[in-house]
């Protein structure tokens, strides 16, 4: 197996056919990654017109040529098909080890059609693609859903939602891994109408480069650029996410009050180098007493979060609010 490995996996969830149907690699090399490859299933797939939640519909999980092949930041997958929030396509990505056991098991992607007639999850294993009842998992929140599917790490992965995504939300995510996201457009509305309640991946199967050499020196490459940045090398690994705030407000790209502008006068403010070390830095718990004075929970400590709007909600809420400083942005995220 080297990059594309021309080959999708099709699920019929109406009458429960699985089929292993070969991708076009003419088409595929048009392309960089599994987001571009997703968008364009879909468009040839249902096109423009369909409803986001008609039976035609369509959800795609796809990965990239270096899914699995020990590249940098190669690990992640794609979610796309019609959003029912928007109406329009929706493509959201997300990391952890679903990817790589995904295309582990020789497939690039996975396509899943129509609606099953009762709840339902797939398991995809070097063995076989079993289509098997979920109906003892319904209303069953994402952790417990996770454990009872024996989520484990590295070896066994548990995509699911959970009550919101069966009653059809439209801002629901799908999760992965127990706790991360595939988030954005409400796709987790869309496999909880097809009576999806989860995938179980299991792979064994690598992505060897057929260049296996030049491969590892491409790797060593890289490597040298990471290291190199200031921001991959220093400001990531230190600040998390939020350290991308002063390049992305930089180049103009950082949507301030509902995309009137591309910039933030106060995003220095809100930066990752200025806020307080990360939540998921063991010293960032000193900034619990501030979720405590803000949260709307009661301010119980074993509830409180302070990952959410430490490191993953500043566009949105500068989006929102303009937010300039650290406590607005918890009071926000807990309102």
């Amino acid at each position: 197996m080297a990059g594309w490995v021309g080959r999708i996996l099709d699920i019929s969830l109406t009458d429960g056919s699985v089929e292993t149907v070969p991708l076009d690699l003419d088409m595929a090399y048009l392309y960089l990654d599994g987001r571009d490859l997703g968008a364009r299933l879909l468009w040839d797939l249902v096109g423009l017109e369909v409803e986001p939640l008609a039976l035609e519909k369509v959800l795609i999980f796809a990965t990239g040529p270096l899914t699995a092949s020990g590249a940098q930041t190669s690990n992640c997958f794609s979610v796309t098909t019609k959003s029912p929030l928007t109406g329009t396509i929706v493509d959201t990505i997300s990391g952890g080890w679903r990817g790589m056991r995904f295309k582990r098991n020789s497939y690039d992607a996975l396509i899943v059609r129509e609606n099953s007639p009762k709840p339902t999850r797939i398991e995809i294993t070097p063995d076989g693609v079993p289509i098997k009842d979920a109906s003892h998992l319904g209303g069953r929140k994402v952790q417990e859903t996770s454990a009872a599917l024996g989520q484990k790490s590295n070896k066994r992965n548990v995509l699911c939602i959970g009550p919101a995504g069966e009653n059809l939300s439209k801002i629901v995510a799908i999760m992965n891994d127990g706790h991360r996201s595939v988030a954005r457009g409400g796709v987790g509305a869309v496999m909880g109408s097809k009576n999806l309640k989860a995938i179980v991946t299991v792979g064994t199967q690598k992505n060897t480069a057929r260049d296996q050499e030049k491969f590892k020196f491409m790797l060593y490459e890289t490597g040298k650029i990471i290291k190199q940045s200031p921001l991959t090398s220093k400001a990531l690994p230190q600040f998390g996410t939020s350290a991308v705030m002063n390049p992305v407000n930089a180049i103009g790209a950082l949507p301030t009050r509902n995309f009137q502008q591309n910039q933030f006068e106060n995003a220095e403010a809100i930066s990752g180098e200025r806020m307080e070390m990360p939540a998921y830095d063991p010293r960032g718990m000193q900034g619990q007493g501030l979720l405590y004075a803000t949260s709307n929970r009661d301010a119980c400590h074993r509830r409180g979060n302070m990952f959410g709007p430490e490191v993953l909600a500043l566009p949105r809420l500068v989006d929102r609010l303009a937010t300039q400083d650290k406590a607005g942005i918890v009071a926000v995220h807990h309102d």
